[in-house]
């Protein structure tokens, strides 16, 4: 397998993953230029990353290429068995972290990083949003280590990945509860791998 990978973007949840897998792989950095040309639109349409590559072709989004992993890895233990209650549990926190979490953060994000001056409405908004989905992560937690099934799996990987970018980039606070949540999932052995590649 190849990662096609830019430092401190998404693709690192996708490291993060092969980590924990122990999954053999390659990595192909790219530039921003690279990312634009055609050879790399040929994968991804946007000319973004992630892009993972296999003998059958290219997959791109990292939340769909997280959970495709954890399918092509079942020993590694990180997805329930499909048509199971914690494998909809999974699902269903997957895409909680994709569009409950990321989606504010990413309208903070465009606040902050674009020129010109902030608008501190959307910005007090979309905070607000981020600070409502991380009670409800802290919620479904109920003081546990894990969203599902009493044991780390591909959903507090992208739920943790998400809320571990909230606070290096600043876009928004994290409550306690969600904090520690996040140092756990950092300590792990394969997130401090990930994030030395991806430095």
């Amino acid at each position: 397998m190849r990662l096609y990978h830019t430092p401190r973007s998404r693709s690192t949840r996708v490291l993060f993953m092969l980590e924990e897998l122990g999954a053999p792989y390659e990595l192909a950095l790219l530039t921003t230029a690279e990312r634009r040309g055609d050879i790399h639109r040929a994968r991804h349409p946007l000319g973004r990353v992630p892009v993972l590559e296999d003998g059958s072709g290219c997959l791109f989004e990292s939340a769909a290429i997280c959970l495709q992993l954890a399918d092509l890895y079942p020993d590694a233990g990180l997805i329930a068995a499909p048509g199971t209650r914690e494998r909809g549990l999974q699902y269903q926190w997957a895409f909680f972290a994709m569009a409950e979490l990321e989606a504010p953060l990413m309208d903070v994000a465009r606040q902050l990083w674009a020129e010109g001056d902030p608008h501190q409405d959307v910005i007090d908004a979309a905070r607000a949003r981020f600070a409502e989905a991380d009670g409800a992560v802290v919620a479904a937690l109920g003081g546990g280590q894990s969203l599902v099934g009493g044991r780390f799996s591909v959903a507090d990987l992208l739920v943790g990945g998400v809320c571990g970018f909230a606070r290096r980039a600043e876009l928004a606070p994290l409550s306690p509860g969600l904090a520690t949540y996040v140092d756990r999932i950092e300590a792990r052995p394969a997130h401090v791998r990930a994030a030395a590649v991806a430095a």
